[in-house]
């Protein structure tokens, strides 16, 4: 009999140990939850300072930008921003063609930009030129060509457009295509690309004389060979009145 009794205390006092044991753990997670709450809020505060932001790819887009995006104050305190609304933000930005936004040690928050790039100059309604990167994207509406960024497409005019439309005539796309497949040293010496009432296209070097490609809707066909005889005649210097790539082989008009 007193072996069972016996039994029974060490079986409840074992119970009770462990619900000693539960109840401090339980108490020591309530204090740790109850601390990092304490400290998160802390550390959320206006005027904490933590950390920094790195931007590049753009000079258009400064911290206290990126600041106003998430709503916080200097000083910087990354506690406070948040990496998805900046990059939602940016990605959203006609100026720019994508943005990423990540974390690096020791607590940089680093904001990569692609900015967007001029690919064509396009006649547009009321004698205006749009300027129209290399998706279509509509960067700028002016009533004339400022600069000499990018080439000239005549003989394709759209009607109104406005800042952040996106082109959708095919021609349009299917030149801008292969624009974007050129390095941009030979797009830099395309001063006009024109496209005729029959589709065909024309494509305006620096040197003064035209490449002839054939329809437009066929152009990227020629892509490798344009690029070989570009190379060629800058390479050689050579002096033509035109270059004609709608055969099989390329046939070039020299000056007498």
């Amino acid at each position: 009999m007193r072996k069972v009794q016996s039994t029974r205390d060490r079986l409840r006092k074992e119970r009770r140990r462990r619900r000693v044991r539960l109840l401090r753990f339980i108490c020591f997670c309530i204090v740790c939850v109850a601390l990092l709450a304490a400290g998160w809020q802390w550390v959320r505060q206006p005027g904490f300072a933590f950390g920094s932001i790195n931007i590049e790819g753009s000079d258009k887009v400064s911290t206290k930008d990126i600041l106003q995006i998430t709503g916080a104050q200097e000083p910087v305190n990354l506690f406070v921003i948040s990496p998805w609304q900046v990059e939602k933000a940016l990605t959203h930005d006609v100026r720019f063609e994508k943005a990423d936004v990540a974390y690096s040690w020791p607590g940089v928050m680093r904001v990569k930009i692609t900015e967007r790039r001029p690919a064509i100059y396009l006649a547009c309604s009321y004698k205006g030129y749009a300027k129209v990167d290399y998706n279509g994207v509509v960067m700028q509406v002016s009533d004339g060509i400022k600069d000499a960024n990018a080439p000239i497409l005549s003989g394709v005019v759209t009607g109104n457009i406005y800042f952040g439309d996106k082109i959708t005539e095919k021609q349009v796309q299917v030149i801008l295509e292969f624009l974007s497949q050129l390095d941009s040293d030979v797009v830099a010496h395309i001063s006009e690309i024109a496209v005729d009432k029959d589709s065909n296209v024309k494509f305006y070097l620096q040197y003064g004389y035209p490449i002839l490609l054939g329809n437009v809707y066929n152009i990227m066909d020629k892509l490798n060979l344009f690029v070989t005889v570009f190379n060629e005649i800058k390479a050689k210097n050579i002096r033509a009145e035109f270059i004609d790539l709608t055969f099989t082989k390329p046939y070039i008009k020299l000056k007498q």
